[in-house]
C-alpha cells in the first residue's frame, strides 16, 4: 500500500500504532531517538539498541515502516531489498512526520533528537538529511516546514545503503550534524566503499563524522534471523555495537 498525500499528523497517526516507544523511568523530558530498521525483519535488533539507550536516560521511537504499508516480510525481501518499492526518499517522510509528532509530546526534549538507521533505514535517515523540505515531494506530505529536521542533533548509521537511489553522495546534507558510520568489512550488500565516500564527503563539508569497521563482519551482523544466508550474526559484535551506539548518543544528546 502506498500512502496517500496527507498531513504530517495524518502520517504520524498511521505509523504510531506500529511503533515501539521505549523510555527511561520518570516523566522526562528525555532526549529522543528515532530508529529505522533495514529491509528485513522490522522486529530486528533495534529494540535492543533502544533499551541500551534507555539505561542512559534516552528515549526511543522504534519505527516499523512495513506493517502500516501492508508490506509482509517476504514482500520486503523481494521488493524493498531489490529497490522495487519504498526508496529511502519516500520513507524519509516517516522520520519527518514522527519528529513533528514528538515535538508535541511533553516527555520529549525537542531540542535533543537523534536518528539511527540500519541498511535501508540508514538510507532513509540519510535521504532525510540530504533532501530537507524536499522530502514532501517524494513522501506525499502536504505541510512539511522549511526545516523539517529541527532539533535533530546526531545520526548513527549501521551498514547504510549509499548506492543507487541514495541522495547523500549527490546532494550532501542540509545540516552539519555529527554522524557515526558503523560498517562491516565483509558486507556484500551495502559494502564499505560508498558509505566511506559519503563519510569523507560530509567530513570535508565540515561535519563531525566518525567511522568504525568490523573487519570480519557481514551485513546484518546484529540480526539473529537474517534475510540472506550469507549474513552472519555475531553476538560479540552486537554487544559492542550497542555500547558504541549508547556512548555516541550520550556524547551528543546526554
Amino acid at each position: 500500500m502506498k500512502f496517500p498525500r496527507e498531513s504530517l499528523n495524518s502520517r504520524a497517526q498511521r505509523l504510531l500504532p506500529h511503533c515501539q516507544i521505549i523510555r527511561p523511568p520518570g516523566p522526562g523530558p528525555f532526549p529522543t531517538l528515532f530508529l529505522f530498521h533495514g529491509c528485513g525483519d522490522p522486529d530486528g535488533p533495534q529494540p535492543a539498541y533502544a533499551a541500551e539507550a534507555a539505561k542512559h536516560g534516552i528515549a526511543s521511537v522504534v519505527v516499523d515502516s512495513f506493517r502500516p504499508r501492508d508490506i509482509s516480510l517476504n514482500e520486503a525481501r523481494i521488493l524493498v531489498c531489490t529497490g522495487m518499492r519504498l526508496w529511502g526518499r519516500e520513507r524519509a517522510g516517516d522520520l519527518v512526520a514522527l519528529m513533528d509528532w514528538a515535538r508535541h509530546q511533553d516527555w520529549v526534549d525537542a531540542r535533543r533528537l537523534g536518528a539511527a538507521g540500519w541498511s535501508h533505514g540508514g538510507w532513509t535517515v540519510m535521504d532525510g538529511l540530504a533532501l530537507g523540505s524536499q522530502v514532501a515531494e517524494f513522501a506525499g506530505l502536504t505541510d512539511v516546514p522549511a526545516d523539517p529536521l529541527a532539533g535533530l542533533k546526531t545520526a548513527f548509521l549501521v551498514y547504510p545503503w549509499c548506492g543507487l537511489g541514495a541522495q547523500t553522495l549527490r546532494l550532501g546534507w542540509t545540516q552539519k550534524i555529527p554522524a557515526f558510520f558503523l560498517l562491516a568489512g565483509e558486507d556484500n550488500l551495502s559494502g564499505t566503499r560508498l558509505p566511506l565516500r559519503a563519510a569523507e564527503m560530509l567530513a570535508k563539508a565540515g561535519g563531525l563524522i566518525e567511522t568504525h569497521i568490523y573487519p570480519g563482519a557481514t551485513h546484518s551482523f546484529d540480526e539473529q534471523i537474517s534475510v540472506n544466508p550469507t549474513f552472519r550474526y555475531d553476538a560479540v559484535l552486537f554487544e559492542d555495537a550497542k555500547s558504541r551506539f549508547a556512548s555516541w548518543m550520550v556524547r551528543h544528546l546526554g
